[in-house]
C-alpha cells in the first residue's frame, strides 16, 4: 500500500473573495482539500506518478472511498487496450435517486463531463429528467499514467471550476466561505481516445 498526500487551498471568503488563513499555520478550517480533481497534480507532486511508471504499472484505476462495487474489472481493462483509449470513465443507468450526479455530454466536438453545479438554475429539471439523461458518471475511472504525466508537465489539464459554498465558525460567528473544487471526472476532455462505458449498477 503506497499513500500520497493531497494539496491544501485556502478557503475565501464569499463576500470580499479574500483568503481565510492569514498565516500558513492558520486552523485546519481555514483549508480545504480542492476535491478529487486535485489528483493528478498531486499524483505528480508526490513522485507516486514516476514510481508507478518506473515499475512498469501503465493504467490507474480510481474510485471514490464510498464505491464498496468499484473492484478492477478485466473487461474494461481489455477494452482500455484493445481501443487505445487515455481515458476511460464508467456510467451506469441513472435513477430518480441519482439526478444529481454528473453526466456525460458531446460539447464542441469533446466529450466532457456536465455536473449539476454547472447547470443554470432554469436548466436544473432538465438535467435532473431521466429520460434526457439516462446515465450519470460513477466516479470510476481508468487512466493511462504516461498521459498524465504528459498532461501535467506540458499544464495542459485545464478542469472547471466548481465553487462549493460552506459555512465555518470563526470567533462564534457563522461565516459563508467559497472553495473552488476541480472534479476528476472533468478532465476527460483532454485524453486522447477517452469515453464512457455503461456498467451495471453493481458496480456503482
Amino acid at each position: 500500500i503506497r499513500s500520497f498526500n493531497q494539496s491544501r487551498f485556502p478557503r475565501v471568503y464569499k463576500d470580499s473573495m479574500l483568503p481565510v488563513p492569514e498565516t500558513y499555520n492558520d486552523p485546519k478550517d481555514a483549508w480545504y482539500p480542492p476535491g478529487h480533481g486535485d489528483l493528478f497534480e498531486s499524483l505528480h507532486a508526490s513522485g507516486e506518478l514516476d514510481a508507478l511508471i518506473a515499475q512498469g504499472r501503465e493504467i490507474l484505476f480510481v474510485s471514490n472511498g464510498d464505491n464498496l462495487g468499484a473492484t478492477v474489472d478485466l473487461k474494461i481493462l481489455n477494452h482500455m487496450i484493445e481501443t487505445g483509449a487515455e481515458y476511460i470513465m464508467e456510467l451506469t443507468d441513472k435513477t430518480r435517486a441519482d439526478v444529481k450526479g454528473g453526466t456525460l455530454i458531446s460539447y464542441d466536438g469533446q466529450v466532457r463531463l456536465l455536473e449539476v453545479a454547472q447547470v443554470p438554475k432554469e436548466h436544473i429539471d432538465e438535467f435532473k429528467n431521466i429520460r434526457k439523461f439516462t446515465n450519470f458518471n460513477t466516479n470510476n475511472l481508468w487512466i493511462n499514467l504516461k498521459a498524465v504525466k504528459r498532461l501535467v508537465e506540458s499544464s495542459a489539464l485545464e478542469m472547471e471550476i466548481i465553487p462549493n459554498q460552506k459555512t465555518i465558525t470563526r470567533g462564534g460567528q457563522e461565516i459563508n466561505v467559497l472553495q473552488l473544487e476541480t472534479a476528476c471526472g472533468a478532465a476527460i476532455r483532454h485524453f486522447s481516445g477517452a469515453h464512457g462505458v455503461v456498467v451495471p449498477r453493481s458496480r456503482f
